[in-house]
Order: structure tokens, then C-alpha cells, then sequence
């Protein structure tokens, strides 16, 4: 048999053909690497492009997996305000993201009145629950300087103002007034009366009701993202645990909130550190209160004492929640967020122009982000719920 020897061009595209296929493949990964490595601001090719894909669809409001209008039905869609909570919560939760944070720091921080729920319907649910207790429920007996003081803070509030002197009274009164309760037994009669009290100053809901369903819908979208929930409210907090437990199912070891203290029933006198607690003994509330209390710098001394974490989000609406948002956003150790809640909107809520501007002026200052209730919530309470008057203008009008 003759040997057929090939041209040698044929032999040398035979030899090539390896060559270059491995040069291909070479190519290909030398790409995917260099797609990864750090840039000089320390963030990679691929996170700086998913980071700005991200920013991009955080604007227009279908970032990433969020459906902006089905996680957020009660909010205007177009919320520059909310395009600045997602876009805060999918850079924290993105593992690729050099502000990412494991679950366990992902705590957030709710005030309670006039941040989640109605202040001024017609004044904090925990004055309306103590008036209740004193002026109404047939079932207990006032002495008269506490029913003195009640009246003149119902007075105050139908008028909606508050007269800051009465509030050392009101604490001291909300805690004699529901002394020797065991706290099953508060907690059922502050449930009671926000399941059947209606709201002053609103048609169509109690008080139990009166939960600002944009926020619940934040809670929600935190808690969906691996958000540790926690409420830390100047509010008596076991008022506060049986407002939220049944309604948003945050935890009473999740409240944070000024304490009434607890006695034991055959405690009489002593100490605490000077009495056993027996096993006939029930725990109950005294008419003691704790100081300091949950309000201003209280707010984060509570937090560190018993949280023991910096928040990485902190939600509030007043001077009282200054403290706790600025403890969030000026954290050194992450990229925290301190969002302010300011009650603008004069036809659905009961706001003021005029402290609004403040609240606006002072978020501003200190970098916090705004939720208006008036310009970035489609809807507060829901549909069938209207504001009325309070009692005192209805009774002028009346008059006239």
C-alpha cells in the first residue's frame, strides 16, 4: 500500500485548529475573571453594573424582583421617598454589595404613635385608653383629682391641642389606674377597648384600626427581607405589646416601650431584692412607674440595653424619635437609615402646615428621609374611612 502524504496546508490547519480553541476558551475566561476583579473603588465589574441596573429600576419603580404596586398598594407609586427605602433595602440584602449585611444586623426600629399609628384621633392612644378607664368604664371608681385631671385633658384634646404640663399627671394616673392588674389581664382590656372604641374624629374604624396601612406594608416588606422588627415607643409598653402583638404579630420581648413596674401580690412593701416571689404569688402592675423613660435619649439607651445592636433603620415622627434615627443613620460600623414620618396631609389626617415644615426643615438638616403622608400615600386608613371633626367642633357648629 502507497502512502498518500497531505498538502502542507492541510496539516497546518489540522495543527491550528486545537490551538485555537484553546485560545478561545482562554479568552472566555479570562473575561469572566476580569468581570469580577476589584476596581480601583474597591467594587467589582458585576456589582457595579447590577448596582446601577438596581438604582435604575428602583426609580422607576420595578426593581428587581419588587412589584412597587403590589408590595405597596396604599402608597403613590411614583414615591421617590419609597425609591429610596427599596433601593436601601435591596443594597443592604445584596451579597454583592459592599453595604450588605448579614440577617442578624438587620434591625429596624419603629416608633408606635403618629409613625405607625393615629396620634390625633384626637390624642395618643394611651391617654384615650386612661380617659376611658376614668371617665367611662362604669365598672371602676375614680378619685376625684384623678377624674379632675382626666377631664381637663379631654377638654384639651377636643380641641386638638395638648397642654404638656398635665403629661406628668397622666403617667402617674395611667399607672394608678390600672394598678393590680396581672398583665393578661391589662393587656385584655386595652384589646377590648381598641377592638370596640371608635375613633374621635374619624367614621369607620376603632381605634384598633387605626394602623397606617402604608407602614404596615413597610413592616411587612422588611420583614420579607429578613428585617428584625422591634417597636420603641415613649407609650406605657404593655399598652403598646398588646396594641401590636395581635394586630402585626411583633413579639412582647420586641417592645420596647416606659415601664410601669411589676409587684408580686404578697410582695406588700419589700424590695424586690428583699422579696421571694412564692409559687401562689401572681405578678401584677404597681403604681410605680420606671424612669427613665423610652423618649428622646431614652430611646437609644433602651435600645442598647436591650437590644444591645445599632439599628440599621429607624422609623419615627417626632422630636421624641430625633435621638433613635440619628443613633441609626450615624452609625461608623454601616450605612444606616433614619426615616422621618411627618403628618402634612390636612384633608385625610388631622396634620399642621406649620409643624410639618419643621419636620421637613430639621430631615433635611440631619439627612433623613421623609415619608409625607400627604404626598407619597395614596391611601391612610383604607377605604371607608372618613375624617369627621373632632367632638368640640361638632358641638360648636352645633351651638351656632
Amino acid at each position: 500500500m502507497t502512502d498518500t502524504l497531505e498538502p502542507e496546508t492541510t496539516r497546518s490547519k489540522t495543527r491550528l485548529l486545537p490551538l485555537l480553541a484553546a485560545f478561545a476558551l482562554g479568552a472566555i475566561i479570562a473575561a469572566i475573571v476580569l468581570s469580577a476583579m476589584p476596581k480601583p473603588d474597591g467594587t467589582s465589574q458585576a456589582a457595579d453594573s447590577s448596582t446601577a441596573t438596581q438604582t435604575q429600576n428602583a426609580a422607576t419603580g420595578t426593581r428587581g424582583a419588587v412589584d412597587i404596586a403590589a408590595t405597596f398598594p396604599s402608597w403613590d407609586p411614583e414615591s421617590a421617598s419609597l425609591a429610596e427605602l427599596v433601593s436601601f433595602v435591596q443594597d443592604v440584602t445584596n451579597p454583592a454589595s459592599d453595604n450588605y449585611r448579614e440577617p442578624a444586623e438587620r434591625i429596624a426600629t419603629f416608633d408606635m404613635d403618629g409613625t405607625i399609628i393615629c396620634e390625633k384621633a384626637p390624642i395618643y392612644v394611651d391617654y384615650m385608653i386612661m380617659l376611658h378607664r376614668v371617665l367611662d368604664d362604669p365598672t371602676h371608681k375614680s378619685e376625684p383629682q384623678v377624674v379632675s385631671l382626666c377631664e381637663e385633658i379631654r377638654e384639651y384634646a377636643m380641641r386638638g391641642e395638648k397642654n404638656s404640663d398635665l403629661s406628668p399627671g397622666r403617667r402617674v394616673a395611667i399607672a394608678h389606674e390600672f394598678a393590680g392588674m396581672t398583665p393578661d389581664e391589662f393587656r385584655a382590656y386595652v384589646t377590648d377597648f381598641l377592638d370596640s372604641e371608635p375613633v374621635v374624629g374619624f367614621d369607620g374604624m376603632t381605634y384598633g384600626e387605626t394602623f397606617y396601612k402604608p407602614m404596615l406594608e413597610v413592616i411587612d416588606y422588611l420583614r420579607a427581607n429578613d428585617f428584625d422588627v422591634w417597636m420603641v415607643s415613649a407609650c406605657e409598653r404593655e399598652v403598646v405589646r398588646a396594641a401590636v402583638y395581635e394586630r402585626l404579630g411583633i413579639e412582647p420581648d420586641h417592645v420596647l416601650g416606659t415601664d410601669t413596674a411589676f409587684v408580686a401580690t404578697g410582695q406588700e412593701d419589700l424590695a424586690d431584692d428583699q422579696y421571694t416571689v412564692t409559687q401562689d404569688d401572681e405578678l401584677v402592675l404597681s403604681d410605680v412607674l420606671t424612669f427613665p423613660t423610652c423618649a428622646k435619649g431614652g430611646k437609644v439607651t433602651y435600645i442598647q440595653r436591650e437590644i444591645g445592636k445599632v439599628p440599621l433603620l429607624s422609623f419615627g415622627n417626632s422630636s421624641g424619635d430625633f435621638a433613635m434615627l440619628n443613633y441609626a443613620q450615624g452609625n461608623d460600623e454601616h450605612r444606616g437609615m433614619g426615616v422621618l414620618v411627618v403628618a402634612d396631609d390636612t384633608e385625610r389626617e388631622y396634620g399642621n402646615d406649620e409643624k410639618a415644615d419643621s419636620m421637613k426643615a430639621e430631615a433635611e438638616a440631619e439627612g433623613w428621609t421623609v415619608f409625607s403622608m400627604r404626598d407619597d400615600w395614596a391611601t391612610i386608613y383604607g377605604e371607608g374611612v372618613e375624617k369627621t371633626a373632632l367632638v368640640a367642633d361638632q358641638e360648636l357648629d352645633e351651638a351656632a
